[in-house]
């Protein structure tokens, strides 16, 4: 078995929008497949959605072996697979595609990978009063996350139909983003939108009112001028962004692919050479 391994060829890649090309995930699996001594290779590719279905049954087609999956597409690309697992279905989102003789197979491991990150060191989360912003893939997996956890659950996003609708599906309390600062305080913000900065929001960020020493944390990471951390340092609170999420749920990702469990040590260290590569 380990030597079938070592001969399988994994090409494996990351689906996304035009934000694609900075993701470190090829380097974090590039990292992993030479550490296990693993034949292979990890591409980001950039796809439109109006050519998500057909670019998914060309890379079938092709012989890739498994992919991740980014905004925009966790959510429209349930509809070109050829299943999805249980718990995904349940997100109501993918982030993960394993080859079967079909077609591609959806996973998530978004969820676990936030828990596993995040959420491991909080104890009586029924005490405290978290908010996610955001009601796209992303935000379906943490909202699995933090109910799984045991958290009450409030939402928000800028579009208030989508929050809403998100919310009754999960039993969850749906605030107006216009009107986000009557409500709280909060112990915990999740921001799952694409969005950090103060200028990447029109006309300005949420007004959010954090309790002292609250934890904020942004999916998104490497962003400058990171308003969440701004917002976190003014709480007296702690910051954190999304390379433990990332790298979490890029081990579980490994996994279902290869069988192999590549610890988070060589994704880390993949991740932390590229950053320092770039400053």
């Amino acid at each position: 078995m380990a030597e079938e391994l070592k001969t399988k060829n994994y090409t494996l890649g990351l689906l996304g929008g035009p934000r694609v090309r900075y993701s470190p995930s090829p380097a974090m699996h590039k990292a992993a497949l030479a550490e296990n001594g693993l034949v292979g290779d990890y591409l980001a590719v950039q796809v439109s959605p109006e050519s998500l279905a057909d670019t998914v049954k060309a890379l079938w087609e092709l012989g890739y072996w498994g992919f991740n999956v980014t905004n925009p597409h966790k959510v429209t690309i349930m509809e070109s697979l050829c299943g999805v697992s249980e718990e995904a279905k349940a997100i109501g989102s993918v982030n993960t595609l394993v080859r079967t003789q079909e077609g591609y197979f959806g996973e998530n491991t978004d969820a676990p990978g936030f828990q596993s990150a995040y959420l491991e060191d909080i104890e009586n989360p029924a005490a405290l009063k978290p908010l996610v912003l955001g009601a796209g893939g992303s935000a379906r997996a943490i909202v699995t996350a933090l109910k799984n956890s045991g958290f009450e659950v409030f939402l928000s996003s800028r579009d208030f139909s989508k929050a809403r609708a998100l919310a009754g599906e999960f039993g969850l309390t749906a605030l107006d983003w216009v009107t986000l600062g009557e409500f709280g305080p909060f112990d915990l913000l999740v921001n799952a939108t694409p969005s950090s900065s103060v200028r990447d929001f029109s006309p300005k960020p949420p007004a959010v009112r954090l309790n002292a020493g609250a934890r904020v944390i942004d999916i998104n990471y490497g962003r400058d001028n990171n308003h969440f951390e701004s917002i976190s340092l003014r709480a007296g609170g702690i910051f954190q962004d999304g390379l433990g999420m990332l790298a979490h749920q890029a081990r579980l990702s490994f996994i279902l692919w290869t069988g192999i469990d590549p610890g988070l040590a060589p994704l880390l260290r993949a991740v932390n050479n590229l950053l320092d590569k770039s400053e």
